[in-house]
């Protein structure tokens, strides 16, 4: 992408640091130097749109009550104990962010920053990690694979 391509583009600070993104990164904001300040859009800007939605619980942004789900505070407080647990609250964490990102979306916004699918690739669970594989899919037909490793409370049996 070059710097031309973000003209009359929405765009985003890159929150999560630490992937490659698909292409790089040529613009960043005048107030930060060094790594920090980069921007994202396209794809990059939907697949984080979505895990931060992922990660807020529901409630916990005082003027936007009905943002977020409570998949993780489930994961980490023992309420999915198997894989068809986590099937289940992911199924339906997933089409509840679906609904809050349509929601926000504007006539401007490209087809790469608009989610179309997401899919569960895998599910590595242990008694203290829950570790998912998603691919999540825009309109135009990009994709990105986050994977998003959850620590869980371990559970005492016995005491």
């Amino acid at each position: 992408m070059s710097a031309l391509d973000y003209i009359g583009r929405r765009f985003d600070l890159l929150a999560l640091q630490g992937q490659t993104l698909l292409r790089e990164a040529l613009l960043k904001q005048q107030l930060f130097n060094g790594n920090s300040g980069q921007i994202c859009t396209g794809v990059q800007k939907m697949a984080q749109r979505w895990v931060l939605e992922f990660c807020t619980p529901t409630g916990s942004m005082r003027f936007e009550p009905t943002r977020g789900v409570d998949f993780v505070q489930h994961a980490r407080t023992g309420r999915l104990r198997n894989e068809i647990d986590v099937i289940a609250e992911y199924n339906f964490a997933a089409m509840r962010i679906k609904q809050n990102m349509a929601n926000e979306e504007v006539p401007e916004m490209e087809d790469d920053e608009r989610l179309d699918t997401d899919e569960l690739l895998g599910i590595a669970l242990s008694a203290d990690l829950l570790v998912l594989n998603i691919r999540l899919t825009s309109k135009a037909g990009t994709s990105r694979e986050p994977i998003l490793p959850i620590p869980l409370l371990p559970i005492k049996i016995g005491a």
